[in-house]
């Protein structure tokens, strides 16, 4: 049976998102939750900031995905078909910031068991994440109270991140940590090529308390305010001029001869593309299990609701700006990194595990010819071109994490206890100013001395050992936690002055660590070229 062929005028155009009466949108909000959005100074040590994950030429995805390593899944073994593909997360610390291993991932980043949601679009949803756990109903998690009566999924989406072990904070985390830090920091410090409308807004404004008192009349920082403005600059990426939206307008060849055969394809009930994701958020928000994975590894939906039919359901996300996303699917997995594959993977029922899977996916059939032409649809036109090139309001800054500042390691170090080298970790940004910079060492022999060198000058210029004008940093020497070969790490952390005269200082880092099985007694770890900036 097909559907109607869908006209121009039959279809409805995308709207406003859910706007919460509680929480409604302005301007100094908007540039507020902007800037927290992009800044890497909201997590405990600098490295990730909410767009880390959220990249809009990507389609709001994370295109680091399978960059930095996986979760190894139920088994605990790396590179098993359980693994799960999410996003790089903040390298294990304890409560004071130190480094500490993980019992999966080391002194490695941790990775998220599922991959990034995109939040453009996200405000016309009424629940949040894979699981729905963000929900209408938003809690203050400061004072525990209902603030949001509903539509408020952005709001509960917002606050979880901030204080999670994994996404971007130490263990322990408060959100009295959080406003005491966003007290004392400048607003975007970290980030390059801020876009017009933040550098007007920092020069009225140039603290977070100044743009809190812009957006809510007062200075003061808390939770719930953080998760409005963060929310409310959510609400404003409405992917809305996709070709598509232009032919529901009416624009003469708004769709290619290939979209257009890809619309109609689209909309023949047998292929069942548009019951699940229905025109024009091309999501209808349910829940379904596609058999893509075991349940036993992700049991999706049920977490949240505790019941059984709803185990390994899935979230059905929008397909706008479907094409620019280099993963697709809750998993991540580098089998769906291409689109066509994506949509040729519904032919004949989608994926192997039985269990619970969604009965709407048997009897699908498509020829390849088919499945070309809804990827030329979902690919060509569901992209916005704003989204695809960053412009205005899906405009951001460059983040520290993708520009040449961040410390560099160099060198191939010198093996220690069970032939293992020294790993150097330097990470955090040296920004004059950085109360939270530090450097870290892993796998290096357990209980030995270790102590942190520096020179000022690029190794290998100067014959010989440690140099004049090279000294021991004052408190790097210590003996190292853990026990046997490569169980040794240690951290070195000091807050950098906040003085001009620093920048454009070069420092050149190692650890050296006693160890009899090491050349000369002495295991190395590689250098880090540090230059303050």
């Amino acid at each position: 049976m097909l559907l109607l062929a869908l006209t121009p005028s039959a279809l409805a155009q995308l709207g406003p998102p859910l706007i919460p009466a509680e929480n409604p949108i302005t301007e100094p909000k908007r540039l507020l939750g902007k800037a927290l959005f992009w800044d890497e100074q909201l997590s405990s040590d600098n490295t990730t900031a909410c767009g880390t994950c959220h990249i809009p030429g990507f389609g709001g995805s994370d295109p680091r995905a399978d960059l930095f390593g996986r979760d190894p899944g139920l088994d605990g073994v790396s590179g098993t078909a359980d693994d799960k593909v999410g996003s790089p997360g903040v390298i294990a610390t304890d409560a004071e910031g130190d480094y500490s291993p993980h019992p999966v991932f080391g002194l490695q980043q941790q990775i998220t068991r599922r991959s990034a949601s995109s939040p453009i679009g996200a405000g016309h949803f009424f629940e949040l994440f894979w699981d729905g756990r963000a929900e209408g109903t938003f809690v203050d998690p400061e004072t525990g109270q209902v603030s949001i009566t509903q539509y408020g999924a952005l709001e509960s989406q917002a606050v979880g991140p901030i204080v999670s072990s994994v996404e971007m904070a130490w263990p322990g985390r408060t959100w009295d940590d959080v406003r005491e830090k966003l007290e004392r920091v400048e607003p975007l410090a970290l980030a390059s090529d801020l876009n017009p409308d933040l550098l007007q807004i920092l020069g009225i404004a140039p603290s977070y308390p100044a743009l809190f008192s812009l957006a809510f009349g007062d200075p003061e920082i808390t939770a719930e305010r953080i998760a409005y403005a963060l929310a409310t600059y959510q609400r404003t990426l409405n992917p809305d001029q996709t070709p598509w939206d232009q032919w529901v307008l009416g624009v003469p060849g708004a769709m290619t001869s290939q979209q257009m055969a890809g619309w109609q394809a689209f909309q023949n009930g047998s292929l069942r593309c548009a019951v699940c994701h229905v025109p024009p958020l091309f999501s209808d928000g349910s829940y379904r299990n596609l058999g893509l994975r075991d349940i036993a590894e992700d049991a999706g939906r049920q977490e949240v609701t505790g019941e059984f039919s709803d185990r390994g359901k899935f979230k059905t996300p929008s397909l706008r700006n479907a094409g620019l996303r280099p993963r697709f699917f809750h998993n991540a997995d580098p089998t769906w990194s291409n689109l066509f594959l994506s949509v040729f993977f519904y032919n004949q029922g989608a994926g192997l595990f039985t269990d619970n899977k969604d009965p709407l996916l048997s009897t699908i059939f498509m020829s390849p010819q088919t499945a070309a032409d809804i990827t030329e649809f979902i690919g060509g036109a569901l992209t916005d071109p704003r989204v695809e090139a960053e412009l205005p309001p899906f405009d951001r800054p460059k983040l520290f994490s993708e520009g040449t500042q961040a410390p560099v390691v160099t060198g191939t170090g010198v093996a220690g206890s069970g032939g293992l080298v020294p790993r150097m970790i330097a990470v955090t940004p040296p920004k004059a100013g950085n109360a939270e910079f530090r450097l870290g060492l892993t796998q290096a022999r357990g209980g030995a001395r270790a102590v942190l060198a520096y020179r000022a000058s690029a190794p290998g210029t100067v014959t010989g050992g440690l140099q004049a004008g090279t000294w021991f940093l004052q408190g790097s020497q210590q003996t190292l936690p853990g026990s046997g070969p490569g169980q040794g790490y240690a951290t070195w952390r000091r807050p950098l002055p906040a003085d001009p005269a620093l920048v454009g200082t070069e420092l050149w880092l190692q650890w050296r660590i006693l160890d009899p099985q090491a050349g000369k007694g002495i295991a190395r770890s590689p250098w880090a070229h540090v230059t303050v900036f």
